[in-house]
């Protein structure tokens, strides 16, 4: 297969993955300086059933110690050449003979066809730990007119095809950290009963408080018409109980002053004034004394 790029192909990919650079590989141009900034981002998935990625604890791919998407592309690229063509391409893993010269187009055919019902032949999940690069690149033009002369002299070729073959690449970290991108539970067992009781706590106890309210309320109500039927009656009580008082106070006044003025008239008098023979009668006074 002839190719129309002028240039090649670079793929910044983890030393726990195999590279995949004709799926992710970016292309680099000829004539011109490339810069790439990369960061680095570990990314976290949660498995089932709360996601749908692979463990590494599972079962690995043969020729790989780790699972990655790459490795499970290739074992499956692998798999379909090797039963195809009884061959395989120099970067597939595995024991069998690599593929001739002559066996290239048998290996395009397989791929070909691998491309069109791979969606159902390879189920690749996502690894639960991935780590990627972020890039950002940036181009300028070379060689300069007079690095151009420098390496035709150099190298003792023309101008033009230093320009048409030659390229610099610079790689670099745009920062010494990594970003972490992880996969959480919408809800775990503890925020789920937390949730829960907190939710109750609060719609329960307001709708406690307002119906001890509302008796209290209630209660207030029937006492103070209770006390208000009820007034009337004490206080006619109360004036009847006044009333006797104080009728029984005056006749006590009364029968304690006629026993005073008695008593004084009695005094008044000397006893010895008297005769003797009425001293032990039962008139009154007033009668001793006329007779």
């Amino acid at each position: 297969e002839t190719s129309l790029e002028a240039g090649i192909r670079v793929q910044i990919h983890s030393q726990d993955e195999p590279p995949y650079i004709h799926e992710l590989g970016f292309g680099v141009s000829p004539g011109f300086q490339t810069f790439v900034s990369c960061q680095e981002q570990r990314l976290t998935y949660l498995p089932q059933p709360w996601g749908n990625c692979r463990s590494t604890a599972d079962k690995m791919i043969p020729g790989y110690d780790n699972y990655s998407i790459s490795a499970c592309r290739l074992h499956c690229e692998t798999r379909e050449v090797v039963r195809e063509c009884q061959c395989r391409m120099i970067h597939m893993p595995g024991t069998a003979v690599v593929c001739p010269p002559n066996k290239i187009k048998c290996v395009d055919r397989a791929l070909a066809e691998f491309q069109k019902s791979s969606a159902d032949t390879c189920e690749c999940e996502i690894p639960c730990k991935l780590t990627r690069y972020g890039k950002e690149l940036s181009m300028v033009k070379i060689p300069s007119k007079g690095s151009a002369r420098y390496l035709s002299r150099k190298y003792s070729k023309t101008e033009e095809y230093i320009r048409d073959n030659f390229l610099v690449l610079d790689v670099f970290f745009e920062a010494l950290n990594y970003e972490t991108i992880e996969q959480k539970r919408a809800y775990d067992v503890a925020g789920l009963l937390g949730d829960i009781g907190g939710q109750m706590g609060l719609f329960i106890g307001a709708s406690i408080l307002t119906i001890l309210e509302i008796l209290d309320f209630v209660y207030e109500v029937i006492k103070c018409r209770l006390q208000r039927l009820l007034r009337p009656e004490k206080e006619e009580k109360k004036k009847q109980t006044g009333i006797v008082a104080t009728v029984d106070l005056d006749d006590l006044k009364a029968k304690e002053s006629g026993d005073t003025a008695r008593s004084q008239l009695e005094g008044a008098y000397p006893k010895t004034l008297l005769p003797n023979h009425h001293h032990n009668a039962q008139h009154g006074v007033f009668e001793d004394f006329a007779c």
